[in-house]
């Protein structure tokens, strides 16, 4: 009995001693890593205000940014992202030579989420804004979650819409090849800290670029520069939480989607690759079953940000729009 007595408190006291470890080492983490992520946050506060607008429309706010030269092409982004997210994809899969025309779809940064939200009326939003821009027909590209309202507009405004381009992008509900629920489970925790998002992108980045849809063994085989850019679209994420209203309100916005082709014209290139882990290629093939005039490019590698692709899929752009009648 004496025996047992003792054994229990050298368990308790073990115990106590790995509790106190794990709370000064937490404390020392902070310690060490708050100023750097108070400095991130700060700048990339004053860098989303300094870089885009809103325009009050009669289906909520909308924010946008424009830059470039060149044939007008409206960028939007995906899941977690925003404005500055669908520049930076301008900047990967296109380059120099447009006119960049991206927006924080609803829910994101300073776009609000209007009363009954829906994929359509996130369209007509796209459409008042080409008219305060004076922008007469314009190139769509929906990557990701931006993929529903990209076709959309295509569908309801066929008019304004010169050509479409699908990146990685969502075209119905949930699909067999998606990432498993538990781990977006784990991606929607960490969007609701930006100090833990911040972490993770500084000490786990193969961890959650793999929760994103690139796999570890793709993230491996990037060269330099891809690997780069990998930490650059990790970072042009930031502040985090301020984008998980808008992931939420795609969730359930998609949840019944089905690609709407009865009134779209516009030629249309759907680029995917098949180890996307997050967003599978059946959404391409579905996106490619339905719109007539589609051309289906499928990479056997790549994941979901397709970065291993950046050059061939720029050729691939320029040879499409060039192609295409404006």
């Amino acid at each position: 009995m004496v025996f047992l007595k003792e054994v229990k408190k050298i368990i308790r006291n073990i115990s106590l001693i790995i509790l106190a470890f794990l709370i000064c080492s937490t404390f020392m983490l902070i310690a060490l890593t708050y100023p750097n992520y108070h400095e991130t946050m700060t700048e990339a506060q004053k860098q989303l205000l300094a870089n885009s607008n809103i325009l009050k429309t009669e289906y909520g706010d909308i924010e946008y940014s424009v830059e470039g030269e060149g044939t007008p092409v409206l960028l939007l982004h995906g899941a977690g992202g925003g404005y500055d997210q669908g520049l930076w994809a301008g900047k990967v899969f296109f380059g120099d030579g447009y006119k960049f025309v991206s927006v924080s779809r609803y829910g994101y940064l300073r776009s609000s989420i209007p009363d009954n939200a829906s994929i359509e009326s996130q369209a007509a939003a796209y459409e008042a804004l080409l008219d305060n821009l004076s922008i007469d027909k314009i190139t769509v590209v929906g990557v990701s979650a931006g993929g529903p309202s990209a076709t959309q507009f295509a569908n309801d405004y066929p008019d304004r819409c010169s050509a479409l381009i699908l990146i990685s992008a969502v075209s119905m509900g949930p699909a067999p090849g998606d990432q498993d629920p538990f781990y977006v489970s784990i991606i929607h925790t960490i969007q609701q800290s930006d100090y833990a998002y911040w972490l993770v992108t500084r000490f786990f980045q193969s961890t959650i670029l793999d929760l994103m849809g690139i796999p570890t063994q793709v993230y491996e085989a990037f060269n330099p520069e891809q690997k780069e850019l990998a930490q650059e679209m990790l970072d042009i994420m930031h502040p985090m939480s301020q984008r998980y209203k808008g992931t939420i309100n795609d969730e359930k916005m998609i949840e019944f989607y089905t690609v709407p082709a009865s009134n779209l014209r516009a030629p249309t290139l759907i680029i995917h690759a098949k180890d996307d882990a997050l967003v599978s290629y059946k959404h391409a093939e579905n996106a490619h079953s339905k719109i007539n005039q589609s051309q289906l490019v499928l990479y056997d590698t790549g994941g979901h940000g397709m970065l291993s692709q950046m050059n061939g899929t720029r050729v691939l752009m320029k040879e499409f729009l060039n192609e295409s009648t404006y």
